[in-house]
């Protein structure tokens, strides 16, 4: 009987251990971003854009008549082929859920 006590007495002490050693989900901040329902161009995508490719690809700029990255349809054409210029995974996967988007538009 004794025995049967002690373990009563350490069980839900043996359940909060538990509890605390479950990983937690990642704040929203660090969700997925394929969580994202809709990505602007304007707001989202072109800021990247021109902190990554500016001034080649903007009005002015060497490459704009060729590529110009202030229109949604060149990065739609160009898809992930950007990435060689764009290494972050934030910035990527903001680009992928557009050009998803854009996909699913089209289909």
């Amino acid at each position: 009987m004794r025995y049967h006590g002690s373990m009563s007495r350490l069980l839900p002490a043996a359940g909060l251990l538990l509890l605390a050693s479950c990983p937690t989900a990642p704040p929203p901040a660090t969700a997925p971003s394929s969580m994202v329902s809709h990505v602007d161009f304007d707001s989202q995508v072109q800021p990247i854009l021109q902190t990554r490719c500016t001034p080649c690809h903007f009005p002015g700029g060497v490459m704009h008549d060729k590529l110009p990255f202030d229109r949604a349809q060149t990065i739609r054409d160009l898809g992930e082929k950007l990435f060689t210029r764009i290494k972050d995974e934030q910035e990527q996967a903001l680009l992928r859920s557009f050009l998803a988007q854009v996909s699913k538009a089209g289909s």
